[in-house]
């Protein structure tokens, strides 16, 4: 995976009917980076270098987005729950999108629902990666999925992140999609990125983030 470069950004709260009034602006829980890479870099999985190789008279971009989520302080309290992030695809032509023909990934499970021995820990790539370690002879875990992608084939795709039993919702999470540009013009993606954080005292509370104008609309090319 190429490396992307993280930045810091503010989680608004969403105001609600009995929130508190005073419910600051979180910051220092949620980072968000991006890469645009050419579409038959090394990188790219087999099967959409493939993809492009068979398309040769039209032109791609290998689009990677990372969030990583930052656990609760004494400071910021609240655990993440649920987030979301989505992308716009887009050029001044109203009327001409570019789309996501491929996306990245369209669910990564984690195994629950049985009793290991304790977690595992490894880190790859700045990706940090959890696992449970079974005893032996114990059955199968079920697996449940902690990110899941919509949208393939389409300029809109988005990605969902939640937290699963024993697995948290921190750490690094990358996709990815492959969009085809639309030829001749400037084509950008808009990001939106919302999350759900648990409070003790308050219940559920929704954030969307604020980002600034470098990720807001990222150029892919034209």
């Amino acid at each position: 995976m190429t490396e992307v470069q993280l930045h810091d950004v503010e989680l608004l709260p969403e105001r609600t009917l009995g929130g508190p009034t005073a419910d600051a602006p979180l910051r220092g829980r949620l980072t968000f980076g991006w890469d645009v890479l050419p579409a038959d870099h090394d990188g790219v999985p087999e099967d959409w270098r493939s993809y492009v190789r068979s398309a040769p008279d039209r032109e791609f971009r290998h689009l990677v987005l990372v969030c990583s989520f930052r656990p609760e302080t004494q400071e910021s309290k609240g655990e993440f729950r649920h987030a979301s992030l989505g992308i716009s695809l887009s050029t001044p032509d109203r009327e001409a999108r570019p789309v996501a023909r491929l996306i990245d990934p369209g669910e990564r499970t984690r195994p629950v629902g049985v009793l290991g021995s304790g977690l595992s820990f490894s880190i790859k790539a700045g990706v940090l990666d959890v696992g449970v370690q079974k005893p032996e002879g114990a059955a199968p875990a079920r697996e449940e999925w902690i990110v899941r992608g919509y949208g393939a084939a389409q300029p809109d795709p988005q990605w969902e992140f939640r937290r699963v039993k024993r697995f948290p919702l921190v750490g690094d999470h990358p996709v990815a999609a492959l969009v085809e540009l639309v030829p001749g013009q400037v084509n950008a993606a808009e990001v939106l990125v919302a999350a759900e954080l648990e409070h003790r005292a308050w219940g559920v509370r929704r954030y969307r983030a604020r980002l600034t104008p470098a990720p807001h609309a990222i150029v892919l090319g034209g």
